[in-house]
């Protein structure tokens, strides 16, 4: 439904070393991972701020926010980005009293004013959000479902996405949630099928570092994380410690417990978190008949974040505070099963169901397409590397939108190699490319999914897919032979339908 209004409201390599190392590169990378909101005015909105100790005796700073009308009311528990704080929640904080709800605010352990030792969304940080759920259940301003158990729905971004899945699938108090722009899966966010993604690693264990470094001994990022980076550059892999680390941070290896109603909010070219995080996520959900909602914006981590429009911002924020007001506050009111930002036409469309119920899979072979470019891929020094160029003249207009399937067949030349496919519209990248590892010589068959996405192409269109070796923002793999692709034997599928 085409421009429908809406209601909106609303790693060790030494620390020193590493941050001598990363520095420029955190400073560039870093923008909006823990960019702060523009507080809101809120009329007859209180705030007071409280140091709570939490379940091991470590201190955490929170902020109260209560709503104008006194008594028992729904509660919203907030916290901030990597390397943020509250302060970054206190506009979206302010919105939730203006709105009704009692809202706590904290500073992630370690982060801002509270103590510890930055887990990365892990058991600890788990547990100080049951904690603080625990406090506020004692607190005569939170409505109770029942005695310990608040009223009570969680919304933030990105750091503070993840932990709101992390603490649905450990505590089934939570009524609803809010992720934004998050993982679902951390193992494969910091390396997609199996590529490290050694630029946003980088940036974020610099920023988590300047953000901690304020002369206490108690706070800081956990020394184990700056080893995992170290090893990944050895060994071109991610360390099989932090494998398992991430995958107990991750929602979709916790699916059995994972049953909270969620709206997830991605972005379409978010290079850290990219749109498939938040499809497989409603996946889990779906296939369990629990409510879930998705959309999808141009926006993400990084400079991107300061071009969102200030009504998409609006919009979304509307969609919300309806989320947490149809599951914690028992309203009779809903959001849109899919609401989709298009880049193209500017507008914000509607749909009651994902997968799209009018599309259609479509695949196009790359033994059918034009083609360009190298035969076989080769890297020939740091800055020059060979490219794959398949195409497609679309024979009538027709809008992609879903989730494409790639199955590539590959002959390898060397120990290993680092595939990045790039699925472009008129020259232009589609969603987000995605990279794939391939282990050993030889022939092989890979299958994987490329990033969500939606796109409108007219008849005479170009649809095109590059095929390369390397990208500055992931790890090389060893050695340079090289890989040759047998198109014959290769084919994307795209979910599509006519306009």
């Amino acid at each position: 439904m085409r421009g429908e209004d809406y209601d909106a409201r609303g790693n060790r390599i030494g620390r020193r070393g590493f941050l001598q190392s990363t520095g420029a590169a955190t400073a560039a990378l870093a923008f909006g991972v823990g960019s702060a909101s523009a507080a809101q005015s809120g009329s007859g909105v209180t705030s007071k701020d409280y140091t709570i100790e939490s379940w091991d005796g470590t201190p955490l700073a929170t902020t109260l926010f209560t709503p104008a009308e006194r008594g028992p009311s729904p509660a919203v528990l907030m916290t901030h980005g990597w390397g943020s704080s509250r302060g970054a929640a206190e506009g979206k904080a302010r919105m939730y009293a203006e709105n009704g709800y009692t809202v706590l605010t904290y500073d992630s352990r370690g982060f801002g004013d509270s103590s510890g030792t930055v887990g990365l969304d892990g058991p600890k940080e788990i547990k100080d959000g049951q904690h603080l759920i625990d406090w506020l259940a004692r607190r005569d301003e939170v409505a109770l479902e029942d005695t310990g158990n608040p009223r009570i729905g969680m919304d933030g971004r990105s750091y503070a996405g993840g932990i709101q899945l992390n603490l649905a699938f450990a505590d089934d108090r939570l009524d609803a949630i809010v992720p934004r722009i998050t993982w679902s899966d951390l193992v494969y966010s910091l390396a997609p099928n199996g590529v490290v993604k050694t630029a946003w690693i980088a940036a974020l264990l610099g920023l988590g570092e300047v953000a901690t470094w304020d002369f206490d001994p108690n706070s800081n990022v956990r020394p184990d994380a700056f080893d995992w980076y170290a090893e990944a550059l050895k060994t071109n892999e991610q360390p099989p410690s932090a494998v398992r680390d991430g995958k107990k941070r991750s929602v979709v290896h916790n699916a059995e417990t994972f049953d909270t109603p969620t709206l997830m909010l991605n972005a379409w070219n978010d290079t850290l978190f990219n749109p498939l995080e938040a499809t497989r996520v409603d996946r889990i959900l779906q296939g369990k008949g629990v409510e879930s909602r998705l959309a999808f914006y141009t926006g993400g981590h990084g400079i991107e974040m300061a071009t969102v429009p200030e009504s998409s911002r609006t919009r979304m924020d509307g969609m919300a505070v309806d989320w947490l007001d149809r599951h914690v506050r028992g309203a009779d009111v809903d959001v849109p099963r899919l609401s989709l930002w298009e880049t193209q036409t500017g507008e914000w469309t509607t749909e009651d169901s994902f997968p799209l119920a009018d599309t259609h899979p479509v695949t196009y072979d790359l033994g059918a397409a034009s083609r360009s470019g190298s035969k076989r891929l080769r890297k020939w020094s740091l800055f020059d590397d060979t490219e794959a160029i398949y195409s497609w003249t679309v024979g009538r207009d027709v809008e992609l939108v879903g989730t494409p399937q790639f199955d590539i067949a590959v002959e390898v030349g060397g120990e290993t190699a680092h595939l990045f496919f790039d699925l472009r519209h008129e020259g232009e990248t589609m969603s987000t490319m995605t990279p794939y590892r391939v282990e050993g010589s030889g022939r092989h068959r890979i299958s994987f999914e490329y990033p969500t996405l939606q796109q409108s192409l007219s008849a005479g269109d170009r649809l095109e897919l590059r095929i390369y070796i390397s990208d500055w923002m992931y790890l090389d793999a060893d050695g340079r032979g090289e890989v040759t692709v047998d198109p014959a034997a290769s084919r994307i599928t795209i979910p599509q339908r006519p306009q």
